[in-house]
């Protein structure tokens, strides 16, 4: 298959515009933190690419699970034991898609 000039600037805008988008997901709902691609929950990774049932196996139930309005990812909240952080997985089909680890800060409701 030959690429056209036209078809490879539409592939760098539609790829621009997904990773904007993903930035842009985290951006006014979640606070500012860190992508990560694994966490520990009782002993056992959980990974990105984990399905939903796996991480739920693994970590139990979130303490919170939310949209985010128009955009196709669930976000489960985790707290895992007395930690210090605050841990949003983003799902998408019921594959985990983002880990984002977030510092908890005296207003954070996620870490009361």
């Amino acid at each position: 298959m030959k690429f056209t000039t036209f078809t490879k600037m539409l592939t760098l805008f539609a790829t621009t515009f997904f990773i904007v988008g993903a930035d842009y997901m985290t951006r006014d709902v979640i606070p500012k933190g860190t992508d990560v691609s694994t966490i520990r929950c009782s002993g056992k990774l959980v990974s990105i690419g984990d399905l939903s049932r796996d991480v739920l196996q693994k970590c139990g139930e979130p303490i919170k699970e939310t949209r985010i309005l128009d955009e196709p990812y669930r976000i489960w909240v985790y707290r895992l034991g007395q930690s210090d952080h605050v841990y949003y997985l983003a799902f998408m089909h019921e594959k985990l898609q983002r880990i984002y680890d977030v510092k908890c800060w005296q207003d954070n409701p996620d870490c009361e």
